[in-house]
C-alpha cells in the first residue's frame, strides 16, 4: 500500500505556540491574523477536489507493494492542535496538507524521488517554511528498535538532542512522537539499541547525560519579544559535546529554558539561550544537562 503520513501538532522547536494558539485563541483572540491559504494557491479554483482526487488516485494506483522500501502509515502528535498530512505513493507522488482548528492553512502536491536514501519532494507550488505552511522537502526513513521514523534531513540533531533529552521516544500522548514522524502502529513498540542515524550523526548519542553550569554571561541583546543571550559554560568536547547539542536548565528548577551549543572548545562551550522577556535572566548559577 502507498505510504501515509501524518503529523498532528507542530514540532516543538519550530512551533512552540501551536498548540497555546489552538487552546485559547477563540476565546481571546490573540492572534489577528488567521492562518490562510496562500494567494498563490487562492488564485486556483477547485484546487482542493483536484488534491482529493489526487489523493485517491495515489491509494490506488499504488496499492500493491512499493517499490521504496521503508516505513508505511506514518503519524506522530497527540491529535491536537495543528495537523500535517502527507500521503506518498513512490511512482505516482505526494499530496501535503496542513490543517488545524482554523481550517485548512497549507497544501501542495508534486512528485517524490528516492535517492541516497532520502526521500526529496518536488512541490508544485512554492514550499514556504514559514509559520503554519510548509514541510521539509528531504526526508531520512530511520529505523529504532520496532519503530519507523521519517526525520526531516535538517532536523538529524534536533532527533538526536530529543533522545539524549529522553524526550524519544515520548510515553505522553499514547506513545506518538511529540516532533517527529512515526509509523502509525509503532507508538507502543519499544526501542533497542540505537537508531539508523548516518554515520556523522551517531556520535551525538550519548551514553550518559552530560552536567554542566554557566561560567560567564558574554552578551545579552533584544531580538523582537525575545532575549538572546550568548554564554560561556564549563564543559567541551572531551566530555562529549558537540555543536549543535541542546542543553536543557535544570536549576533554578522554574526555568523551562535551553542552551543551544553553537562553538565547542576542548574544556569550554559557547551557547545561545532564547527565552521570553519574562523570563529570568541567565546567571552563572545556572545548571544545565542534555537530559531533561
Amino acid at each position: 500500500m502507498p505510504w501515509e503520513i501524518k503529523l498532528e501538532f507542530a514540532q516543538r522547536h519550530d512551533k512552540p505556540e501551536a498548540l497555546f494558539f489552538c487552546s485559547y485563541s477563540v476565546v481571546f483572540s490573540i492572534f489577528p491574523r488567521t492562518p490562510r491559504l496562500s494567494k498563490t494557491r487562492k488564485k486556483r479554483p477547485g484546487l482542493q477536489e483536484r488534491l482529493r482526487r489526487r489523493r485517491l488516485e495515489l491509494f490506488v494506483a499504488n496499492y500493491g507493494t512499493p517499490k521504496l522500501t521503508g516505513p508505511a502509515n506514518i503519524t506522530t502528535g497527540d491529535g491536537l492542535g495543528v495537523n500535517v498530512s502527507l500521503s506518498l505513493a513512490p511512482e505516482n507522488g505526494f499530496v501535503f496538507t496542513w490543517n488545524g482548528c482554523l481550517g485548512l492553512y497549507d497544501l501542495n502536491y508534486g512528485s517524490v524521488a528516492f535517492t541516497n536514501g532520502t526521500l526529496k519532494l518536488q512541490f508544485k507550488y512554492p514550499n514556504n517554511r514559514e509559520g503554519f505552511e510548509g514541510i521539509a522537502p528531504e526526508l531520512l526513513p530511520v529505523r529504532w528498535g520496532g519503530r519507523h521514523y521519517l526525520i526531516a534531513a535538517d532536523r538529524l540533531i534536533d532527533f538526536t538532542n530529543a533522545i539524549n533529552a529522553g524526550t524519544e521516544p515520548s510515553s505522553l500522548f499514547g506513545g506518538r512522537s511529540g516532533g517527529f514522524l512515526l509509523k502509525r502502529g509503532d507508538e507502543e513498540k519499544p526501542v533497542s539499541g540505537q537508531p539508523t542515524l548516518p554515520p556523522q550523526h551517531m556520535s551525538y548519542l550519548l551514553k550518559e547525560p552530560i552536567q554542566a553550569s554557566i561560567a560567564r554571561v558574554d552578551e545579552t541583546r533584544i531580538e523582537q519579544t525575545r532575549r538572546v543571550t550568548e554564554v560561556t559554560i564549563n564543559v567541551g568536547s572531551t566530555d562529549g559535546l558537540k555543536p549543535g547539542m541542546e542543553l536543557h536548565v535544570l536549576k533554578p528548577s522554574r526555568v523551562l529554558d535551553s542552551a543551544l551549543l553553537t562553538d565547542v572548545g576542548e574544556h569550554s562551550s559557547r551557547a545561545i539561550i532564547e527565552q521570553g522577556l519574562s523570563d529570568p535572566a541567565p546567571s552563572v548559577d545556572w545548571e544545565l544537562s542534555t537530559k531533561l
